[in-house]
């Protein structure tokens, strides 16, 4: 379960081959907890936790474990991660170690015994909360054709692997299509590679911000290649970035994307944002929907290396990831143009990071614009968006896209391993 920052861990696990990563704490017998989880996201962290089947254990990363826990560990060191937790599940598997606690009390989330005509805790035969989880119920009318179909309504996060690390939703479904989406808790903020920050006081080399943003634009399109189910090449996308240089391409990442249907995939109906949306959204979401607006085009170093904006049309979900591939190759060219030259950034008062423009205050988050956005979306086409938009905020302070231990991931990983 993610935390603050705890997405760096999760990305240098994803390419350790001894650590299979799954989607469901169902599915889990270690339950990893990176980085620090906020007190308004501790009562999910404990209903996650009772979800493990036994034998479970949790380990901790960067957080202060439970006092009430035991047989926990804490882990600081990033590169300790992997034997770590494959030592947690060798002792579980071989009863070296006690299985964890349940936190909760066994009891229905909801009352519900004795409710209702039936008993079945609810009003009639419909709708209510059956054994303490809510029930569809056909009181709204479809707002695609009119039609009157059940509604559930439920909610989702913050430790949902398809949301921004941190992000909570209630979200009513007809079917599976949004009737209506409020964003409960915003995700956590994104800390940006330290490069960025040195660049709001001193000029900083071109080709180091330019590999930057490259980067940040890779590692989001490894987490949508494992959505869309294309493991290979997730791992593909994320080793290239961990490796990234003036050297590298994106020709053969790109045929691979081509030959997968990726495309086609990201192809999706709605999730257009429009004119205002998207320049409050800002970055590349702004240029897939056509506006040229790029904080570069005013600094004499990308003047001198003759940058212009690249745009879309359209501003979907396709243009949008159409947006970040041609981005990075634009990075990558100017890494090497400005390597070569030895040019350096001018303007320190606003510079444009890989999520939108810093001027006075960072990137804001944008979470507020799915509820905008997302009613109306079948629900693949819903997380697809989301997936396709970088709506968190950036935190004021320096944290770093790519770690010291994350530069020294290992480079193999298997084919098996998720997300």
């Amino acid at each position: 379960m993610l935390g603050k920052q705890g997405d760096k861990a999760l990305r240098y696990l994803a390419l350790s081959p001894e650590i299979e990563l799954v989607d469901s704490p169902r599915h889990a017998s270690v339950l990893l907890i990176a980085g620090e989880v906020p007190a308004d996201r501790l009562e999910p962290l404990r209903r996650v936790h009772d979800q493990l089947p036994d034998p479970f254990t949790t380990l901790w990363f960067r957080n202060e474990p439970w006092p009430h826990l035991e047989n926990v560990d804490r882990i600081d060191d990033l590169t300790d991660l992997p034997a770590a937790l494959t030592k947690a599940h060798r002792e579980l598997m071989t009863g070296q170690r006690d299985s964890g606690c349940r936190i909760l009390s066994d009891r229905p989330p909801n009352p519900w015994k004795g409710e209702g005509d039936f008993g079945q805790g609810g009003e009639g035969m419909m709708g209510g909360v059956p054994y303490g989880r809510p029930m569809a119920m056909n009181m709204q009318d479809d707002i695609s054709d009119g039609l009157t179909l059940d509604s559930l309504t439920f909610r989702l996060g913050p430790f949902f692997m398809a949301f921004p690390p941190g992000m909570a939703a209630e979200v009513t479904l007809q079917g599976d299509l949004v009737q209506s989406w409020e964003t409960q808790l915003e995700p956590y903020p994104q800390r940006l590679d330290a490069v960025f920050f040195n660049a709001r006081k001193h000029p900083v080399p071109i080709a180091e911000i330019e590999l930057a943003r490259a980067r940040h634009h890779l590692q989001r399109l490894y987490h949508v290649l494992h959505l869309a189910g294309l493991e290979a090449l997730s791992l593909s996308s994320l080793r290239l970035a961990y490796g990234l240089s003036t050297s590298s391409t994106l020709d053969g990442l790109r045929r691979r994307l081509v030959r997968s249907g990726f495309f086609h995939l990201a192809a999706v109906g709605g999730g257009v944002l429009n004119t205002e949306q998207a320049r409050q959204f800002g970055g590349p979401a702004a240029r897939a929907a056509g506006l040229a607006d790029d904080l570069r085009s005013h600094d004499a170093g990308y003047r001198r290396l003759g940058f212009s904006p690249v745009c879309q049309d359209g501003g979907g979900v396709s243009a949008r990831w159409k947006q970040i591939l041609d981005e990075v190759e634009q990075s990558l060219m100017l890494a090497r143009q400005a390597e070569r030259d030895e040019v350096y950034t001018n303007d320190v008062d606003c510079i444009e990071t890989p999520r939108g423009p810093w001027d006075e205050q960072p990137p804001e988050d944008a979470s507020a614009i799915l509820d905008e956005v997302l009613p109306g979306l079948e629900w693949g086409d819903a997380l697809a968006t989301i997936a396709s938009l970088d709506i968190a905020a950036v935190a004021d302070g320096g944290g770093g896209t790519q770690s010291p231990g994350e530069s020294r991931a290992v480079p193999g990983g298997s084919g098996n391993v998720v997300k």
